[in-house]
């Protein structure tokens, strides 16, 4: 690609601030939820931190992140034809910015919401729908794919389509070209940019046998616990659980899968069973791909008997665990939780696809990446002395074909769950960072997450011949 092309966060409009003190009669309906402070701790401790903000004004902030999403679904709704996206500004104050292309087509709805003084209109070029239907286009032109080069996808902040490219798989594909790309811009001129996507290294661990979760009572089955897989030469080394999964219908009806990373697999070919604290659960491998962002591994529990103990037995199957500390090295400014290593349950409800997770966004996630030095009954597991396994939230900085935040984690943590507390939904799995950094977390964190919508996708298309589709366990019995 040419480095011509290469571009910044371009300038998309000017900002539309006409504010009104009282609701008019033509507003449109509130949709406004309060949220009980007590289920979103975490994240309002990671605000508080990170911003300097009261704790009153970081609920202000997750209580407007929610009604984002209500407000997102209003406009794809009654307006498509002028929406063009939304993200939170943390940094700016707090602020939801909507992209319109006319900004009166959002102002019934916007002066309905009690917290409209901190949402912005931005008037840009571009409807989503309009972004979405060149980026189906160039796709197609493209061949994107799991194991294209080419990958397009949408920019709401930038109001563009972005194609991105995957160089480092340009080795296993003779003839690769950059054509088809070529061929895009020249279809869409001024709509498309091109970028090179750096690849994230992932954090599979490389030094020994892995430290528990402190789950000896077995299940449920949760993201954020440690399997421990077996090497080919007898060693141990192990990632992260992500989040519990089902199939329904065709070749596997009613099947329980434990979600992780594929790269944690991707050096491993012999069938041992995959453990964890020191029992067999789930199968060395499954249905596998790793070529980020469709990196992943859906794998079943050994047997019958052991679904049952760790998952179809229990009354809480849609959970991920929340293990945090309060004090001590690496806990004060990104574990900002309660009493002093505490285990908590947190429940998963729904699914929140790529394209609707907002630039700005707090999130959380849970990891198991450990150091023998904070740890001495387990072997380093690459993670650095300093940093210690557990929950930890943050900011989602961007969307590409991935999840970018600057949720701290460190190797061990591959697999692990993102996730919003705001409304329990399941965003993706830890892939990697390009920082390389072990030990205790550091200002500018910047972590890589395969989206979970990418990877259901996929997984349900490879089966489509058998019928199966896969689905993320979101209910207590589901």
């Amino acid at each position: 690609m040419r480095s011509a092309r290469n571009m910044g966060v371009v300038a998309a409009g000017l900002l539309f601030s006409a504010t009104l003190a009282a609701v008019p009669a033509t507003a449109g309906p509130s949709f406004h939820t309060k949220i009980d402070p007590s289920t979103v701790k975490e994240s309002i401790g990671y605000l508080v931190k990170t911003y300097g903000v009261s704790e009153r004004e970081a609920l202000r902030r997750l209580e407007l992140q929610n009604d984002a999403t209500r407000l997102d679904e209003a406009l794809k709704r009654e307006a498509p034809g002028e929406y063009g996206g939304m993200w939170l500004d943390q940094e700016g104050g707090g602020r939801l910015v909507v992209a319109m292309t006319k900004p009166s087509a959002a102002q019934r709805h916007v002066v309905a919401m009690p917290d409209r003084g901190h949402v912005k209109i931005r008037t840009v070029q571009h409807s989503l729908a309009s972004l979405r239907a060149a980026r189906d286009r160039i796709s197609e032109q493209v061949g994107a794919g799991p194991d294209s080069v080419y990958l397009p996808s949408v920019s709401a902040t930038e109001n563009r389509v972005v194609v991105w490219e995957r160089d480092w798989l340009k080795e296993n594909k003779a003839g690769v070209t950059a054509e088809p790309a070529d061929r895009a811009f020249a279809v869409e001129p001024g709509l498309v940019s091109a970028r090179t996507l750096r690849k994230p290294t992932p954090y599979s661990v490389d030094w020994g046998f892995c430290h528990p979760l402190y789950c000896t009572n077995y299940g449920p089955m949760r993201g954020g616990l440690r399997l421990d897989m077996t090497r080919d030469n007898g060693t141990v080394g192990g990632c992260t659980s992500g989040f519990n999964l089902r199939t329904t219908g065709g070749a596997f009806p009613g099947v329980p899968w434990v979600l992780t990373a594929g790269h944690c697999m991707a050096t491993k070919t012999n069938n041992v069973p995959t453990q964890h604290n020191g029992q067999p659960v789930v199968n060395q491998h499954g249905i596998e791909k790793n070529s980020y962002p469709y990196d992943y591994a859906a794998v079943q529990y050994v047997d019958a008997a052991t679904a049952n103990t760790w998952l179809e037995s229990q009354p809480n199957r849609n959970v991920v665990l929340k293990y945090c500390r309060n004090g001590g090295q690496d806990s004060d400014a990104d574990t900002p939780c309660g009493p002093q290593a505490t285990s908590q349950n947190q429940e998963i409800t729904k699914v929140t696809p790529l394209a609707e997770i907002l630039p700005g966004a707090i999130v959380c996630a849970s990891g198991s990446g450990s150091s023998a030095v904070n740890y001495p009954d387990s072997v380093d597991s690459g993670a650095g002395e300093g940093y210690l396994v557990g929950t930890r939230c943050g900011r989602v900085l961007s969307t590409d074909v991935g999840i970018n935040t600057d949720v701290c984690a460190r190797a061990g943590d591959s697999g692990g769950p993102l996730f919003s507390q705001v409304d329990k939904a399941a965003l993706g799995i830890l892939e990697g960072s390009q920082q390389a950094r072990s030990g205790p977390c550091q200002p500018g964190e910047l972590n890589n997450y395969a989206p979970i919508s990418t990877i259901l996708e996929d997984l349900s298309a490879r089966q489509a011949s058998g019928g199966s589709v896969f689905n993320v366990i979101t209910t207590p019995q589901g």
